[in-house]
């Protein structure tokens, strides 16, 4: 059974994560920090640690933009539970595409393998992200050739809703889609929480 976490900032609803792993003692987390290289979100993902670290969990940094596709298949197996972390959602994706990560972690989270997204790993985790664009520049990902995400749910967020910084461009996103019945607009302490087939939405 899939499950899943998804949220706009991590640290905020860290609290929330036992919906999904209720027993974190001396676990393992696969920690993929890559989305945030040379963008303002990398100080985010110190402060994502350090909420994990507090839940007695143990952290193995995994930047699957230079990782070989042998470590990250061992990291992500020797896990516990895997987080990815946020920037751009388009660089991710590339990334994800060129290491080979994404058939590793769509068949771990498949196979009932815990899965965190903050922000642009919950943009990701969905069937596509070209929605994003508003939010994310596509042109940090020249070798992205489609929009297509990892399909580990069948809906897309929204994240940073009503934030102080991504909070306009994400208001942007949701009235250009109010239409659309697959998307979840979350705030930053707010989580889309996945077990299986069913979804809800937590507020902390």
């Amino acid at each position: 059974m899939k499950k899943l976490m998804l949220v706009s900032a991590f640290n905020p609803v860290s609290r929330l994560l036992p919906r999904v792993e209720p027993e974190l003692k001396a676990k393992t987390v696969a920690f993929i920090p890559t989305a945030s290289k040379g963008s303002l979100y990398s100080p985010i993902m110190g402060l994502a640690k350090h909420a994990l670290r507090r839940m007695d969990v143990s952290i193995y940094s995994l930047d699957i933009a230079s990782a070989s596709y042998g470590l990250i298949h061992d990291v992500i197996e020797a896990s516990d539970i895997i987080y990815v972390g946020g920037g751009n959602s388009f660089l991710l994706l590339q990334e994800m595409r060129r290491s080979g990560a994404d058939t590793i972690i769509t068949e771990a989270v498949t196979n009932g393998k815990p899965y965190i997204g903050e922000s642009a790993g919950a943009v990701v985790a969905g069937p596509d992200i070209g929605y994003i664009r508003d939010m994310d520049d596509a042109k940090a990902a020249p070798l992205l050739h489609d929009s297509r995400g990892l399909g580990l749910v069948d809906f897309r967020v929204v994240p940073h809703c009503h934030g102080p910084f991504l909070g306009r461009k994400a208001a942007k996103i949701a009235r250009r889609y109010a239409d659309a019945s697959d998307l979840r607009t979350i705030t930053n302490r707010q989580a889309v929480v996945v077990h299986g087939s069913k979804d809800i939405t937590v507020s902390r």
